[in-house]
């Protein structure tokens, strides 16, 4: 997990972290308003999420469940959807790399909008592999998004494209079916989700399922049609990453939302310059002939393109960040550009040659992989949003214990409750540990948003026009091992 680091604040400063009204202070009041009403639907669940773990948690589950959750992060899909490419499937890759980046961009929207917390820990176990999940707010659940978003738009590709003969078409629906239950059953499992942040995932998935799969057909005309409408889509992006809101606490939403868009950036127009190219094989997958070598020398030439394509996606990201790290910060100095909240400004300093840069990407949390389940079991406070629902609940359950007191034989409403909570939020003085921040997501350099649209512009662009003609060009294409 990061480093937490403890600092005194003042009232005024970065006030999430205390009392609600704080948050109320800080945020738009309609924005505020929302919070208030969702808030209370999370925090009431959270005792029965950790009775549910209780009752239902077994080793062999935690495993599965921790397992089955990759399937619906940002790792899985960035390995996976590339392949898409290279075997002669472009225009099924374009459309779940459409519905996976607008799937993550507005769930991030979303949450940083709302700012609504997950299910406390403890009482909540948290098992998750990721070292930044937690650090992100609950509402709603991108994996929820991602995993019934795919799997939707998989099972009506099936369906249309697979005959009903075909041995491989039930399958491969009850695949997908329980590849989505088990994402987002796992999620309640984990005690990373609400039911709430649950339904609002799976609403936002059927939106965005429903939207492409009904207009794919016009989508497909604009990205490789004759017209020249798919490179305003470069400024959309670019629009849709400006108004992206700063949340209260730092969170790792925002550069996800980057990163994906960072592709459709980078992807769609070289599709569109991809179709009007002299290479028709890898613009659509068209094969000729009947295959001719053997299955163990078709699979030795998927495996090296696998290897050379990842391996030039990973060259690219070094050398592009190398760069733009040396190019980017005197320009921001030069014009006194603007940076969003929590990044560092490039006039605090000198320039950033000598900055680490890790060989993997921030948004492939391979290291998570290797974590055993006693080492993916998290109870405690892993964020600054874990801080603030600590000090809630324990208020709650300490007024909660009052009432009942008070009012014997008497169920107390969550009505009283509330009326008791706000009372001594406006009486009470906070102790010491109120007034501390956690420090969790690490610090960004102003430059690291246009770093990362850049860089992923060029991932998005290689991996559906440069890697395939590559392979074209080589005799690795779809042709490969056909006369």
């Amino acid at each position: 997990m990061p480093k937490k680091v403890f600092k005194t604040i003042s009232d005024d400063i970065d006030a999430g972290l205390h009392d609600d009204r704080l948050y109320d202070k800080a945020l738009h009041p309609w924005r505020a308003r929302l919070r208030r009403i969702m808030l209370p639907l999370i925090r009431m669940e959270t005792p029965y999420i950790a009775a549910f773990q209780n009752k239902i948690r077994t080793p062999m589950l935690d495993v599965y469940f921790l397992w089955t959750a990759n399937l619906g992060t940002h790792t899985f899909f960035m390995i996976f959807l590339p392949l898409l490419f290279w075997f002669g499937y472009p225009q099924l890759g374009r459309s779940l790399v459409a519905v996976m980046a607008f799937g993550v961009f507005w769930s991030g929207f979303i949450k940083d909008f709302m700012c609504l917390p997950r299910p406390l820990s403890p009482p909540v176990h948290r098992l998750t592999m990721s070292s930044s999940v937690a650090l992100e707010y609950g509402f709603p659940s991108t994996h929820s998004t991602n995993s019934i978003s795919v799997a939707l738009f998989l099972m009506a590709w099936i369906q249309e494209h697979v005959s009903p003969d075909d041995p491989f078409r039930l399958p491969g629906l009850i695949t997908l079916s329980v590849y989505a239950v088990s994402v987002v059953f796992g999620r309640i499992y984990c005690g990373m989700h609400s039911i709430t942040d649950l339904l609002g995932g799976a609403a936002l998935a059927y939106v965005l399922y429903w939207f492409h799969w009904t207009f794919r057909a016009q989508f497909e005309e604009i990205v490789t049609g004759d017209s020249y409408w798919i490179f305003l889509s470069i400024p959309l992006l670019f629009l849709m990453v400006g108004i992206h809101p700063d949340p209260i606490e730092r969170c790792p939403c925002f550069e996800d939302s980057v990163c994906f868009l960072g592709v459709l950036i980078g992807l769609l127009p070289a599709s569109w310059v991809t179709a009007h190219s002299s290479y028709p094989q890898a613009a659509f997958g068209i094969v000729s002939g009947s295959r001719t070598a053997t299955g163990s020398t078709v699979f030795l030439i998927s495996i090296v393109k696998v290897v050379i394509g990842v391996a030039i996606l990973f060259t690219w990201r070094m050398a592009c960040k190398t760069v733009c790290y040396f190019i980017l910060p005197p320009i921001y100095r030069a014009f006194n550009l603007p940076h969003r909240k929590f990044e560092i400004g490039a006039r605090t300093y000198k320039n950033l040659r000598h900055a680490s840069i890790h060989p993997v990407p921030s948004v492939l949390d391979l290291r998570g992989l290797t974590s055993s389940v006693q080492a993916s079991d998290h109870v405690g406070i892993q964020s600054g949003i874990d801080l603030h629902e600590k000090r809630v609940f324990e208020a709650r359950h300490r007024f909660q214990n009052n009432i009942d007191e008070k009012v014997a034989n008497t169920p107390s409403t969550p009505t009283l409750v509330a009326t008791a909570l706000r009372d001594k939020n406006t009486t009470d003085d906070y102790d010491p540990s109120s007034l501390l921040i956690v420090e969790d997501s690490p610090l960004r350099y102003d430059v690291d948003i246009v770093t990362k649209l850049i860089v992923y512009a060029g991932i998005g662009a290689l991996a559906v026009h440069a890697i395939p003609i590559l392979f074209e060009v080589t005799g690795m294409g779809l042709d490969a091992g056909r006369q």
